[in-house]
């Protein structure tokens, strides 16, 4: 029975998360609007910039296409100096794909779109009120970042060495 109530608070979670989601989603200075980016440029953008840097082979495995469609994408980022090309030091027949500036600054508009509404809406709540959500905030970033950790343990224990790419 603990759980069917975790479970609904859980749902209840998500779906008032979904409604503050759309409430931003409106907002037509959203950054995406004028990206000008595909589905899987904004995917292939969003991989590079949390990893730091990716190869090809992992932006294959990523999207689950062909090299040759995600060297086509990458060539189109390229093209629009959202991402550069670079030598792997660990290994020179492999080339990293990595955020130029411009690359760094675009995804960090996306990602931070509608902070400013955000900060409207927090000055809105009580210093109590703010206080309940920072403690949840922090919880919540604490638990994504076992969850991310524990992530990347599985996939470095599973993945075997680089083959070249893009």
């Amino acid at each position: 029975m603990a759980e069917e109530a975790k479970d609904r608070l859980i749902a209840r979670i998500m779906d008032t998360q979904r409604r503050m989601q759309y409430l931003f989603a409106h907002d037509r200075s959203n950054p995406l609007f004028d990206a000008h980016l595909t589905m899987p440029q904004l995917k292939i953008l969003l991989m590079v910039a949390a990893g730091g840097g990716s190869s090809g082979q992992e932006l294959q495995r990523f999207m689950g296409v062909s090299l040759a469609t995600v060297t086509g994408i990458v060539d189109r980022l390229v093209a629009h100096d959202l991402v550069h090309r670079q030598e792997d030091p660990h290994d020179r027949r492999v080339r990293r794909v990595s955020l130029t500036t411009h690359g760094r600054e675009t995804v960090d508009r996306i990602i931070m779109a509608g902070t400013e509404r955000q900060a409207r809406v927090l000055r809105r709540l009580s210093s109590d009120e703010l206080d309940v959500i920072l403690r949840a905030t922090e919880l919540l970033v604490t638990a994504a970042e076992e969850d991310a950790a524990e992530d990347q343990a599985t996939q470095d224990a599973g993945s075997p060495h680089q083959a070249p790419g893009v």
